[in-house]
């Protein structure tokens, strides 16, 4: 079950290997898309003061894209993931069981990396799994830039290892969410917090964002069942809280929102988007 026609800028969400026809896709990738290097620079560079060379850098590796499909896995479970620098698309951390469930520990966006670190952490060695159509590009010379500590570099380092920290920032929320939030709590808290990554990479029209995800991919990220997910939806479109239409969410009252589940933004944003 979908929670709407995904927007237009991303291919159709899979629901594990169901995948839009040909056509679809290329309708759906019809219109014309920023660069591909604007969202990393925008999050990168919400974090720390980058200089032109370091932004010059990233635009360069952002000139060589690789395309991974819906549903392809592009690292495996138990092996240290390549170093990648998301450009476009949406991707998730898991971990599946022999009966086929599987728990998301949280979803990779533009701007995201993977596998940069010097010594891989669990995160970097479970399953990361495309969901919509991602472009990420190699991160090699992001990983060497960490390890060799050049001052020419310093905002860029900076703006690196705090979305590392970032990202396990979020695993610890989503440990809360999942042992001792209800429903409501969980599901207010993952939109309130996709908000914020979606303002800051540019991809939100004011308090209205893309939601490229199916019922069945958010039930796995928050623990519930599809049913009781469905049914959490509805009642908080009927509270006046959220709207669903075509691929995007609108939060009509972000500050109920926030109250429902004490939520506090974790971005190490210069100035925190609220």
């Amino acid at each position: 079950m979908h929670m709407g026609v995904p927007y237009a800028g991303y291919p159709e969400p899979v629901r594990h290997g169901l995948r839009a026809t040909p056509s679809a896709r290329a309708a759906l990738r019809r219109p014309l898309r920023p660069p591909a290097d604007v969202a990393a620079l925008r999050v990168l560079g919400a974090i720390a003061t980058l200089t032109e060379d370091e932004r010059g850098l990233v635009r360069k590796l952002c000139l060589y894209r690789e395309s991974i499909p819906a549903g392809a896995e592009f690292a495996r479970e138990g092996e240290p993931a390549p170093a990648r620098l998301i450009v476009s698309g949406w991707a998730c951390r898991q971990q599946s069981l022999p009966d086929g469930r599987r728990q998301i520990f949280g979803f990779l966006m533009a701007g995201d990396t993977i596998g940069i670190g010097l010594k891989p952490r669990p995160l970097d060695e479970v399953s990361t799994v495309a969901v919509t159509r991602v472009e990420c590009v190699d991160a090699l010379m992001l990983r060497e830039i960490l390890a060799v500590q050049d001052g020419r570099h310093a905002g860029l380092q900076n703006a690196l290892a705090a979305v590392r920290r970032y990202e396990e920032a979020c695993l610890l929320d989503h440990v809360v969410r999942l042992g001792r939030q209800s429903a409501h709590e969980r599901t207010a808290h993952f939109l309130l917090e996709w908000r914020q990554r979606c303002r800051i990479a540019g991809l939100a029209e004011g308090e209205r964002f893309p939601m490229p995800l199916t019922q069945e991919v958010l039930s796995d990220a928050l623990g519930l069942s599809i049913v009781h997910l469905n049914r959490t939806l509805q009642h908080m479109k009927r509270e006046g809280l959220i709207e669903v239409k075509r691929g995007w969410i609108a939060l009509l009252d972000v500050a109920r929102l926030k109250f429902i589940c004490d939520y506090q933004a974790r971005y190490p944003v210069h100035e925190v988007m609220e």
